[in-house]
């Protein structure tokens, strides 16, 4: 029986965006913004800043794959102010589903937390205001089943109470 290793379903995921953001980055852009949005110059220096940083992450050793977040990932935030906690998964526009807490990299709590690095702490600016996050934990969902996460130090199943059923936190509606 021939099994695969997770981090290569997790490597060819990432090239396959760079084909995406890289190459065929007017197309994508075109699809969501339209040329004249101040919005599309911005987003374009972003995923300039996500392609560089996925080809190093995918040059680099395999442990460095799940310290960043990035498209694909599920992350465990913890607000540090409310002291509560939820999970998210920052997924493609077409994949987008906030009740289940799938949220776009094109939304602007996906925008802000793209490329944050595990244990890191960042101010995300909601419609409800600001709040400060942690980013707890940096998993991979795969293909087959988004609520299984393949690397195992990192996150186990959601908790109950997260974003998939009841928050902890007061801080949910924001995305």
């Amino acid at each position: 029986m021939n099994r695969r290793n997770p981090l290569d379903n997790r490597r060819e995921k990432l090239v396959s965006q760079l084909l995406t953001l890289g190459e065929e980055k007017r197309t994508f852009l075109d699809a969501y913004f339209d040329v004249h949005n101040p919005e599309r110059v911005q987003l374009d220096k972003q995923l300039m800043a996500y392609t560089e940083r996925v080809e190093q992450l995918l040059a680099g050793p395999d442990e460095r794959l799940g310290s960043v977040v990035l498209i694909g990932s599920r992350i465990e935030l913890e607000y540090v102010d409310f002291h509560t906690s939820d999970t998210l998964m920052i997924v493609m526009p077409e994949e987008a589903d906030p009740d289940e807490g799938h949220i776009s990299f094109l939304s602007p709590v996906g925008r802000q937390l793209l490329l944050g690095e595990k244990g890191e702490i960042r101010s995300i600016y909601t419609p409800s205001g600001s709040m400060r996050i942690r980013v707890a934990n940096i998993g991979w969902a795969s293909e087959q089943n988004s609520e299984q996460v393949q690397h195992p130090e990192q996150l186990d199943e959601p908790d109950a109470n997260s974003l998939h059923g009841s928050s902890r936190g007061g801080a949910d509606h924001a995305f």
